[in-house]
C-alpha cells in the first residue's frame, strides 16, 4: 500500500519535472535563437557602416580581426580558469592525503580513543535529537 503511493507522488512530481523541462528547454532554444539573429544583424549592420567608411574588404577584416581577438581572449580566460580549478583540486587532495594519514597514525597509535571516539559519535547520532532544525 504504502509503495504504491510512494510510486504514485514520485511518478506525479517526475512527469511535472520533465514536462518543465521540455517547455524550459524550448523557450531557451526559442530566446537563443533570437539572440543569434540579433547577433547576425548586428554584425552585419557594423560590416555595412565600416563598408561606407573603409570599404568592403577593410570592413570585412576589420570584424573578422574583431572577432578572431574575442575568440583568443575567451581561450586564454577559460585556460586560466582550468589552471585555476587543477590546483585547487590538486590542493584539495593533497588536504584530504594528509588528514587520512593523521587519521590512520591515530588509529594505530590509540586504538581504544578511536574506538570510543566512534562509539560517542555513534551514540549521540542514534540519541540525539529527531525534529528537523
Amino acid at each position: 500500500m504504502l509503495f504504491s503511493i510512494l510510486s504514485l507522488v514520485t511518478g506525479a512530481n517526475v512527469q511535472r519535472t520533465v514536462a518543465r523541462a521540455k517547455r524550459n528547454s524550448i523557450f531557451i532554444a526559442l530566446a537563443a535563437l533570437c539572440l543569434l539573429t540579433a547577433y547576425a544583424l548586428a554584425v552585419t549592420a557594423g560590416a555595412i557602416w565600416l563598408a561606407g567608411i573603409y570599404g568592403a574588404f577593410a570592413a570585412v577584416l576589420f570584424l573578422a580581426a574583431g572577432a578572431l581577438l574575442i575568440a583568443i581572449i575567451a581561450l586564454v580566460a577559460m585556460a586560466v580558469m582550468n589552471a585555476r580549478e587543477k590546483r585547487r583540486a590538486r590542493e584539495r587532495r593533497a588536504t584530504m592525503e594528509s588528514l587520512a594519514a593523521v587519521g590512520l597514525g591515530l588509529i594505530r597509535a590509540q586504538p581504544l580513543l578511536t574506538a570510543g571516539v566512534l562509539a560517542a559519535f555513534v551514540a549521540a547520532n542514534l540519541v540525539g535529537s529527531k525534529r528537523e532544525d
